[in-house]
């Protein structure tokens, strides 16, 4: 509450016995005039990259992202097609440079996606698990399974 009134806002309860309470918090912001344009990093200019979560919003936000910082993603949302385009990415020579896995995926688990990637690309570009929940009781698996890094939900640019 004391953030709120120092920022010049207000909250609202609106409650009901048996139901449950919604708080809402009103805060107002200036906005910039100055539009922020995602960095093109040149390194990354052109390189391939695979998104594979089972939700389609998801797939679309990442994917947008990468594209805006100049690569040419792809997305899926089955991990056994991440794998399978995989192993077609490597027979034709056009491998992808980062994996973004959901570690949740329903027809594999996130990690399971991973081992079988790990075993067609071997250790040669970072993988990173994304998720919505607390990562700390699986990232010594996720690790040893070939994990990267971890970037938790909602992804924003300025993460990549």
């Amino acid at each position: 509450k004391n953030i709120v009134d120092m920022m010049g806002g207000t909250i609202a309860i609106e409650s009901e016995p048996g139901k449950g309470s919604e708080f809402i918090v009103d805060l107002c912001f200036a906005l910039s005039g100055q539009k922020v344009e995602p960095k093109q990093l040149p390194q990354l200019e052109g390189l391939r990259a695979l998104v594979a979560d089972d939700d389609t919003d998801t797939c679309l936000s990442v994917s947008t992202m990468l594209s805006k910082i100049g690569m040419r993603p792809e997305w899926t949302i089955s991990g056994r097609e991440a794998v399978i385009r995989t192993r077609y990415a490597m027979e034709q020579g056009d491998e992808f440079s980062v994996y973004i896995i959901d570690w949740l995926i329903p027809d594999m688990n996130g990690i399971e996606v991973v081992r079988q990637i790990r075993k067609v690309i071997g250790k040669s570009c970072p993988i990173i698990i994304l998720t919505a929940y607390d990562w700390t009781d699986i990232e010594e698996e996720a690790r040893a399974a070939g994990v990267t890094a971890f970037c938790e939900k909602p992804l924003f640019l300025s993460e990549l």
